[in-house]
């Protein structure tokens, strides 16, 4: 990553950690140009283009003669699209690897006592969806991502889904990746398959046995 764009990546995060100091949520009103510039220490035309490219991506709205507002849902729409910048490193891309693998094993622990019906269902409808996908030769990349992100919520646990979110949904690019590698598409299918019918017999060992295997293989 060169200076340019360092700089760039620190301004949105500085942004960021300013939303979350002065406790502001969607709606209300960003500092101004120049106060923004004042406390990040850079140049206004710094802030201006790093302020722009956040419009453009429809997390803030300029309303002219009023100022910069937060939109509805931005604050979990910004920390989305940082990660998307800060994962370009290699370290923490293995954070987040980590860090997934942690919440998911944690989260099919729980879903073992806690899913409901329902979770069971849309849990089989993916596996099905991806069957269907796969057999017209199509990856079945978005019913990959909502597997896991049912498992997830699954727990019952608020807090783990809104922490795994925005470390999977932004890359999505890589599920494409895992299940582009020759047999995968089939063996990630058996598997999902494996970890549900873990969770239907409430057998929390063969579970986190069968994802970490799972995961592990997806090289996730």
């Amino acid at each position: 990553m060169n200076t340019k764009n360092k700089v760039y990546v620190n301004i949105l995060n500085e942004i960021d950690q300013i939303i979350t100091h002065d406790q502001l949520v969607p709606g209300d009103k960003l500092p101004s140009e120049r106060e923004l510039a004042e406390r990040l220490g850079v140049g206004r035309s710094s802030v201006r283009e790093a302020l722009r490219a956040l419009e453009l991506l429809d997390l803030i709205k300029t309303k002219k003669g009023e100022g910069t507002f937060i939109q509805e849902s931005g604050g979990h729409r910004l920390a989305e699209v940082l990660a998307g910048f800060f994962l370009r490193d290699s370290q923490a891309r293995q954070d987040v690897k980590e860090t997934r693998k942690i919440i998911e094993i944690e989260s099919v622990r729980l879903a073992c006592n806690r899913a409901s019906k329902d979770h069971l269902e849309k849990l089989e409808s993916f596996i099905k969806q991806s069957e269907e996908k796969w057999s017209d030769g199509i990856l079945p990349v978005e019913e990959d991502y909502l597997f896991h992100e049912t498992l997830v919520e699954s727990s019952h646990n608020r807090l783990l889904l809104n922490i795994w979110r925005p470390l999977v949904s932004y890359s999505k690019y890589a599920i494409r990746e895992s299940l582009a590698r020759r047999g995968r598409t089939e063996n990630s299918i058996e598997e999902h398959r494996a970890i549900l019918e873990a969770i239907g017999r409430k057998n929390e060992d063969e579970a986190v046995v069968t994802l970490k295997k799972h995961l592990e293989n997806s090289r996730f």
